[in-house]
């Protein structure tokens, strides 16, 4: 088990998903592994940060603010780099 495989496996971790082989083998990887922990204890709070908000309104102001932030996003032109990237085929 590596860092890696703890990322991509993260949400089945936590969704109780996993079999007992996977899920100890990423348990005991993150019990040597700071960073590991780290993302677990981020991936753990965030979800609970999300699950104490998923119930709130959003205020109109922040929903304004958000769309002509996505709307200005959506009408800059695209960095020549990033194209150049994406176009690339992964090299």
């Amino acid at each position: 088990m590596n860092c890696r495989e703890l990322t991509e496996r993260v949400m089945a971790l936590r969704a109780g998903e996993l079999n007992l082989r996977a899920r100890l083998a990423l348990q005991l990887h993150a019990a040597f592994c700071d960073c590991c922990r780290n993302l677990l204890s981020t991936y753990d709070t965030t979800v609970a940060v999300s699950a104490e908000l998923a119930d709130r309104e959003i205020p109109e102001a922040v929903s304004l603010e958000f769309e002509a932030m996505m709307a200005a996003a959506m009408a800059a032109p695209v960095d020549a780099t990033v194209a150049d990237a994406d176009d690339s085929g992964g090299a």
